[in-house]
Order: C-alpha cells, then sequence, then structure tokens
C-alpha cells in the first residue's frame, strides 16, 4: 500500500521531528492495520498538556494530513462548551471533529498544501493552536485574535 518513496519520507519525517527539537512527537506504523500516524504530547508555557495526533492519509505527502488533538478530552471553550461543538470554525481555528469529540485543528488549507510541508510544521502549527486556545480560555476572546490564517500573512 505505502510506496518505497513514502516510507522514505515518513523515516526522515520522524528524523527531522527528533534532530530539529521536536523530539516529543514522533512517526509511528501500525503493522497490523499497515498505517501510519504522528503523535506526542507537548506542553504549553502554562505547563498543561496536551496530545496531537496526525493519521498520515495515504496520499501522504501529496495529500493534506488532518491533525486532531486528543488529549485532554473532551476540550471546552471558555464558555464553558466543548470546542468540538464549534465544528467547522474560522474564529477557533478549527474544522470537523472526530466522533469521539477530538478537535480537529485548522493548520494548512487544502489549495496551499504541497509535499515540500514536513510534520514539522504541521506540529509546530499545533503547538501555536495551543498557545492561542489558552489565551482563549483567559480572555474569552476567539483564537482567531490571536492567531492569523495564511491569507492574512502573505
Amino acid at each position: 500500500m505505502w510506496t518505497s518513496d513514502q516510507q522514505q519520507r515518513l523515516l526522515l519525517e520522524h528524523r527531522i521531528l527528533q534532530q530539529e527539537g521536536f523530539s516529543q512527537f514522533s512517526v509511528y506504523r501500525n503493522q497490523a492495520t499497515d498505517s501510519y500516524s504522528a503523535s506526542g504530547t507537548t506542553s504549553s508555557n502554562s505547563g498543561r498538556r496536551y496530545t496531537l495526533y496526525i493519521p498520515i492519509p495515504v496520499g501522504f505527502p501529496l495529500q493534506r494530513p488532518a491533525m486532531y488533538l486528543t488529549d485532554p478530552l473532551p476540550l471546552y471553550a471558555a464558555d464553558g462548551r466543548r470546542v468540538s461543538s464549534f465544528g467547522v470554525s474560522h474564529e477557533m481555528h478549527t474544522l470537523t471533529p472526530l466522533a469521539n469529540g477530538a478537535v480537529q485543528l485548522c493548520h494548512w488549507r487544502d489549495n496551499r498544501w504541497h509535499s515540500n510541508i514536513l510534520l514539522q510544521k504541521v506540529f509546530l502549527k499545533g503547538i501555536i493552536w495551543i498557545e492561542a486556545y489558552e489565551q482563549h480560555l483567559a480572555t474569552g476572546l476567539p483564537l482567531a485574535n490571536f492567531v492569523r490564517t495564511m491569507a492574512e500573512t502573505i
């Protein structure tokens, strides 16, 4: 199912994470299902811990992978609602959640994704989302107040 080029790319992705200061994240292969994922737990500046999970799609690296915040679960907004209840939300920088309520973080638009984007950059966007989320908790303001979309940065 996976080409040798894809397997080599995923090995490279793992090495880059380990060598470039993102060693809390790793790329994993599930031999039973012949699938790949990347995940790990990171701490915010406040010391809270969050787990990010990226299931690697069969079309990777040409296809954009989704990224989910899987712990804490459920994740609550400043007003007490579950963040997953926002669904696709520009204000919260979220996409369709998993059935279990894990929040899908918006990190790249499909039409801007390309094969040169590394998982390290995806995880970096996840870390930025987490810091913006904590600012949301402190202020009640939407995440969009703390992070800019790609269109705003070009």
